[in-house]
């Protein structure tokens, strides 16, 4: 591994008014892209009136574990898609 690639970099992010350096081996714009949505989700939590912060946190994570597992869903599906399409077109070439 590259020296490059074992540098961590630091970037500073901020979310319910909270500043944040966070380390990390990934890109920097990955990190901030990360902290974009869930700037993006706790924003959506806290536009329906005032909550606590940590409630509004709380919320925001549900909100990011629903798109992630729907996200899951999403990816099982299709693979299951793929795998009945090219079974077919197999059974075609073979038949």
């Amino acid at each position: 591994m590259s020296e490059q690639a074992k540098k961590k970099s630091n970037v500073e992010v901020q979310i319910l008014g909270q500043r944040m350096m966070l380390r990390s081996d990934d890109d920097p714009r990955h990190v901030e892209r990360l902290a974009s949505y869930v700037k993006r989700k706790v924003d959506e939590v806290s536009a329906s009136g005032p909550v606590a912060s940590p409630k509004i946190a709380l919320l925001a994570a549900l909100n990011i574990a629903d798109d992630y597992f729907r996200a899951l869903e999403e990816a099982r599906e299709l693979k299951r898609q793929v795998a009945l399409k090219s079974r077919a077109l197999l059974d075609d070439l073979d038949g």
